[in-house]
């Protein structure tokens, strides 16, 4: 059970109990069935007391975030105030049954029945948690809404010219589609033009990943190979890396990047990205550890857009692979040559077209 649904089963539980008090209230003055009501009213508030103490412990690595803290301090203080008007309602039902009936007739008229004035209480609580949720969602919602709208500062710059082929159209709908696999692999010969393909479809992101999109470039520098195969040194470098992105993000400072151990970087990345939704293009990548360790973070939208070379990071089992192939390299530079040449397609020379078309 995730937060949301940990908040919608306390929210019907709540719902559930204000039908009880009314229930109660009706029941105040037959002391054989306001018992039965009142028992009705605390086993739910036990219900909702073990659901928060299970919620909490099953979220507890994620109290840090502020918002779930406040909701779970919210129901915290609702739990309270109805054990106190509860076990006062009890108290007072004890009550009910001693006296005369004659006496007890006469303070009920002049003071109130207690019950019903306790019932109220708790029935006053609970609606006023239930608004506070409600408008908190509606609140919510108008800032994504607005959040949506608003363009981001974290941006990719598209290459100059390049157009917007077919499978910038593909590579864009596989991001959009609902369930699929959080990496789009890009694959191809060097310089056939897939770092230039995924920039295209990152400077214009789906509207769903509402915080932008960004890219880090890797390189064979970044690489096992271009370390002698030195891992303390390749770690070295993939942690330097990840500070550049953390910087540009605005996680970390220039200052703070000198000398952190990649783990203690990854943790920092973990923390920086929850609850974003960002495409990140991870350029020329030549390690498979690499993709792995961003497709590791949770508890994020994020989306990620891989370029290699390498067959063996193709192999990636979890990933949605694009190939760029002659057809593609067709279309895009007929288009590319259309565009610095500001010819139409009649006007191309025949030289340009057995250039495009092949032998």
């Amino acid at each position: 059970m995730d937060v949301v649904q940990v908040l919608a089963s306390a929210t019907q539980l709540v719902s559930a109990m204000v039908s009880a008090v009314g229930a109660l209230e009706q029941a105040a003055s037959d002391l054989a069935e306001a018992p039965r009501r009142l028992q009705v009213l605390e086993d739910f508030v036990s219900d909702l007391d073990a659901l928060t103490q299970q919620s909490r412990q099953r979220h507890a690595h994620k109290l840090h975030g502020p918002q779930l803290d406040r909701q779970f301090q919210s129901l915290g203080r609702l739990m309270d105030q109805l054990r106190g008007n509860v076990a006062k309602a009890r108290k007072v039902l004890g009550s009910k049954g001693k006296g005369k009936g004659f006496a007890r007739l006469v303070r009920s008229s002049v003071v109130g029945d207690p019950l019903i004035k306790y019932a109220r209480l708790i029935r006053d609580d609970l609606n006023q948690w239930l608004e506070l949720q409600e408008l908190t969602q509606s609140i919510g919602n108008v800032i994504a809404s607005t959040a949506r709208s608003t363009p981001s500062l974290v941006r990719v710059k598209s290459e100059h010219g390049y157009p917007v082929s077919k499978k910038c159209s593909y590579v864009r709908e596989l991001l959009e589609r609902d369930g699929a696999h959080r990496v789009v692999l890009i694959v191809g010969l060097s310089g056939i033009g897939k770092s230039c393909l995924a920039r295209q479809i990152a400077s214009d992101p789906p509207l769903s990943f509402v915080d932008g999109a960004i890219e880090i470039g890797f390189g064979r520098w970044c690489s096992r190979a271009a370390c002698n195969g030195s891992r303390s040194e390749y770690h070295k470098r993939l942690a330097r890396k990840i500070c550049t992105f953390l910087v540009k993000i605005g996680s970390m400072t220039l200052k703070e990047e000198t000398g952190i151990d990649l783990d203690d970087v990854c943790c920092l990345l973990q923390t920086a990205l929850v609850g974003r939704s960002m495409l990140i293009l991870l350029d020329d990548v030549w390690e498979q550890d690499i993709v792995d360790r961003f497709t590791r973070l949770y508890d994020n939208d994020c989306r990620y857009l891989v370029t290699t070379r390498d067959e063996a990071i193709y192999e990636i089992a979890e990933a949605e692979k694009v190939e760029i192939c002659k057809d593609d390299i067709k279309e895009i530079s007929t288009e590319i040559l259309l565009y610095h040449s500001l010819l139409s397609a009649g006007e191309l020379p025949v030289c340009s077209t057995l250039l495009v078309d092949g032998p």
